[in-house]
């Protein structure tokens, strides 16, 4: 017998999974009575299911293996893997290198991006390559899991209220290579001080914004100019030999910059031509609720960031505009420290609309870098902005925080920006 615990869309799709195998299970959730765990071989957990869980300590006194769906998954998988996991940036990474890859072999993306992985192993053949984007909750249960090529794309504070301690967040998106070994492949950012300091049996390659120390294997960025809606990127691939590469990319920013590199490294290693990966960069559209233009008015740009759910990802935000900002924060805050944002605020920002749950705490955080209000609404928060901002400034959602007190999901929140700022009138 197996338990997989956790209802949700992840659960009923084990549940699929395991019934296609004929595998007796049992799918339960925190609202079930079940405790006959005297028959129960296996217990596989939702990744919203937190390490601290009741499920976890009667996995132990039972002694009951707990796994991952992650993990069970890559048990029946017979093809190649890219892992790619951080806290910033990981979808549009996700999405990038799948949208390379797919015209040139047969290919899949899943895992956070929205797929669970079981779906993906019911359908695959053998020689196909599957793209997953991993969060920390998907990792954490994972045991043998072991990607051909990991991607790592930065670290810093974000999920405290999972993981309660910053180094077990670290730790679990340590499981990302814990298992690799030397034919496999592990792709860090050379600019992030933790990833620095990560071992790994796995051969290594370094991205960087700066140049690559001497006898390294990477890529690194030469020059970085933003034209129009546009940026142009000059870059450096040191492997075999060192190339210079141009390319022009719909992705605005520094932290773009980044995800751009560790995908052609992730795709070149894969072996793709490097003419027809960086076509089909230049070709890539940005997902909705990153850095999205959604209007000027006025002569005031909106952008919708929506998916800026970490101070981290605001800071990067902030980075890739010119010109002064009204920043629309808050939300739900995931243990993030603000007041990080401080030089930034001071120098960019001309005020901070501050919504929801966390408000208070987040104000407290701001408020001595440059002017910040509480508002009651995103609408409030965007008609207000409107009122202080001035031709070429730019007024941009990048809240920092969890949606889920005001909203359905980031995305929920990004759409109704959209729709606000598309209501208001010259």
């Amino acid at each position: 017998m197996i338990v997989v615990y956790g209802k949700g869309k992840t659960g009923e799709a084990v549940k699929r999974f395991l019934d296609s195998l004929g595998k007796e299970s049992i799918l339960i959730d925190d609202k079930d009575s079940f405790d006959d765990f005297s028959k129960v071989q296996m217990i596989v957990v939702s990744p919203g299911v937190p390490f601290y869980h009741n499920i976890y300590s009667i996995a132990k006194k039972n002694r009951i293996p707990i796994i991952s769906e992650i993990e069970l998954a890559d048990r029946y998988y017979k093809g190649k893997k890219i892992a790619i996991t951080g806290t910033d940036g990981k979808t549009t990474t996700t999405s990038l290198i799948y949208y390379i890859l797919k015209e040139k072999r047969d290919s899949y993306v899943g895992g956070n991006y929205g797929i669970p992985f079981v779906d993906i192993v019911q359908q695959a053949k053998k020689d196909s390559t599957v793209v997953l984007e991993l969060s920390s909750f998907q990792l954490y249960s994972t045991v043998e899991f072991k990607p051909d090529i990991a991607v790592w794309l930065n670290i810093s504070k974000d999920h405290l209220d999972w993981h309660k301690k910053f180094s077990h967040y670290c730790l679990s998106k340590a499981k990302i290579t814990k298992n690799q070994g030397e034919n496999d492949t592990l792709i860090l950012n050379r600019d992030d001080e933790i990833l620095r300091r990560v071992k790994s049996k796995a051969k290594i390659l370094l991205f960087s914004l700066g140049k690559l120390p001497n006898k390294t294997e990477g890529v690194y960025l030469q020059n970085f100019k933003r034209e129009g809606d546009c940026t142009v990127l000059t870059l450096t691939l040191r492997m075999d030999r060192e190339m210079i590469l141009s390319l022009r990319t719909k992705l605005i920013g520094l932290h773009n910059a980044s995800n751009i590199m560790a995908s052609l490294l992730a795709t070149y290693i894969s072996g793709l031509e490097l003419d027809y990966i960086l076509h089909k960069i230049e070709s890539f559209e940005p997902l909705p609720h990153r850095i999205e233009f959604v209007r000027k008015l006025r002569g005031v740009s909106f952008y919708n960031d929506s998916k800026a759910t970490t101070v981290q990802a605001v800071m990067k935000a902030l980075e890739s505009f010119d010109g002064k900002i009204v920043l629309i924060l808050g939300g739900i805050n995931k243990g993030g420290d603000f007041s990080t944002l401080g030089k930034l605020l001071s120098e960019k920002v001309k005020g901070v609309f501050i919504i929801g749950s966390s408000k208070e705490e987040i104000y407290r955080m701001v408020k001595d870098f440059c002017p910040a209000r509480m508002v009651n609404s995103l609408e409030e928060a965007v008609k207000e902005g409107l009122e202080i901002a001035e031709e070429s400034d730019t007024v941009l959602l990048s809240p920092g925080c969890a949606s889920f007190d005001m909203f359905k999901s980031y995305a929920d929140r990004g759409e109704q920006f959209r729709e606000i700022v598309r209501r208001l009138n010259g």
